[in-house]
């Protein structure tokens, strides 16, 4: 008998809500994974910002662990910003060190969508910084006094490539304005280092540009630890653009051979 899939805490990112991510968290339920999808508190839409990275790591978390006190094992799926918020509340919810304390449950598995996997101490700005970008994710953002930001094309840097004008229309109805805090929020998990991971390279990606993604990686390895890298030349929504991949993916990561039992 094949073994249950474990449940999927989905994390969003930065802009989006849970909504951009419905035809995805169907299709994951459609293929018999339980789905948690939780609303970013920095996501409330609130001007002037009320809510902070912080506010997000601890309302993840709390999902993370009700799955895990009943036994579950969790599979995290984390897009863009989500990757550093549920990087940081993964942190030592993980199942090897749940067996140690004798605990039920635990994360097995990080996939991490064109997302922040991030080494503790860096933020999102440092690495556009690294990159020397600064200058065109200043174009790319649109910056109010309230302390808020909104993309200035969400169609390009969100979900271009994508043929449906609908389909966009539709998805960045359900984007809103997202606090400036968390681009310098500054990540302290590492809870990549005792998980198996999985990241997607996305080639084609306006948002978190391939060459963010690069530095990501290669920090990442500098710390002795190799994800499974999977590239698709595609964009920064690709649950949209090849939804069947990545319920395939996810497949994969839920059963994959490095993770514990």
């Amino acid at each position: 008998m094949a073994a249950p899939h474990p449940t999927i805490v989905l994390i969003h990112g930065a802009w989006h809500t849970p909504p951009n991510y419905q035809s995805y968290t169907d299709d994951l339920q459609e293929a018999g994974f339980t789905v948690h999808c939780p609303r970013l508190p920095t996501c409330n839409g609130n001007r002037p910002p009320n809510a902070e990275f912080s506010d997000d790591v601890a309302h993840v978390r709390s999902i993370i662990t009700s799955c895990i006190e009943r036994g579950e094992h969790v599979l995290m799926i984390m897009h863009s910003y989500g990757g550093m918020v549920g990087t940081d509340a993964a942190q030592g919810l993980d199942l090897a060190t749940r067996k140690a304390a004798n605990q039920p449950g635990g994360v097995i598995h990080l996939l991490y969508l064109c997302a922040y996997m991030l080494t503790p101490g860096l933020t999102p700005q440092a690495i556009v910084e690294e990159t020397n970008r600064t200058e065109k994710w200043l174009q790319m953002v649109e910056f109010a006094e309230d302390g808020t930001s909104f993309l200035a094309d969400p169609s390009l840097a969100c979900f271009s490539g994508l043929e449906d004008q609908s389909v966009v229309d539709k998805a960045v109805e359900s984007l809103v304005w997202f606090p400036l805090g968390p681009g310098n929020a500054v990540t302290t998990g590492d809870v990549w280092g005792t998980v198996p991971s999985t990241y997607v390279r996305t080639s084609r990606d306006c948002a978190l540009v391939p060459a963010y993604q690069d530095i990501i990686l290669e920090r990442i390895k500098r710390e002795g630890v190799v994800p499974d890298v999977v590239e698709f030349d595609t964009h920064h929504s690709i649950w949209i653009s090849l939804p069947q991949e990545m319920v395939q993916l996810a497949f994969k990561a839920a059963h994959d051979e490095r993770n514990l039992k």
